[in-house]
């Protein structure tokens, strides 16, 4: 899907076709799934905020700009939601846990082991630092367009990641 496919659906949606904003839900809701269940860590809180951020994303659809990426203006509302759902829920945890694939059990248990250290040392990080580290590597973003969805400039994605980088090595060195 391309952006100008993402623009023209919009378009229709903002006058009045409701089922363009149908092809758009249809298109996203997998990502965003995937963004808010690695935040929130519980798949019926995902759906909801998932379900939140599109009604949301209805609601303001006039507000977006054109200029920018309809899938990171989504992006964005779908991380608000996720942030403001582990806030009023006090959760610290925001990854998902590793998934078991199709080996022995010995091993399948010494990688949870080093998943569940790796999960807990990316639990102890700040927001900031969680969420850019999310974006990078579980949701394989570049710089530049975790700059958008973040509304912040590269140099502050890439010294956020440094950070985190270097505050993850440092808490697995002493777990």
């Amino acid at each position: 899907m391309s952006d100008k496919d993402d623009q023209e659906l919009v378009s229709e949606c903002l006058n009045g076709n409701n089922r363009a904003f149908d092809k758009l839900v249809l298109r996203y809701q997998l990502p965003m799934y995937r963004t808010a269940l690695g935040i929130v860590k519980d798949p019926d809180a995902a759906r909801d905020v998932v379900q939140n951020g599109f009604v949301k994303s209805w609601e303001k659809l006039a507000t977006y700009d054109s200029k920018h990426r309809f899938y990171s203006w989504l992006y964005r509302i779908i991380i608000n939601e996720s942030l403001n759902h582990v806030r009023s829920a006090r959760r610290q945890d925001l990854v998902t846990s590793p998934q078991e694939d199709d080996q022995t059990p010995f091993l399948i248990m010494v990688n949870k082991e080093e998943h569940q250290r790796l999960y807990d040392a990316i639990g102890q990080l700040g927001d900031d630092q969680r969420i850019v580290l999310h974006l990078r590597h579980f949701e394989e973003l570049s710089y530049q367009e975790i700059a958008v969805v973040l509304e912040i400039d590269e140099k502050k994605v890439k010294s956020r990641l440094f950070s985190a980088r270097m505050k993850l090595r440092e808490l697995l060195k002493h777990a």
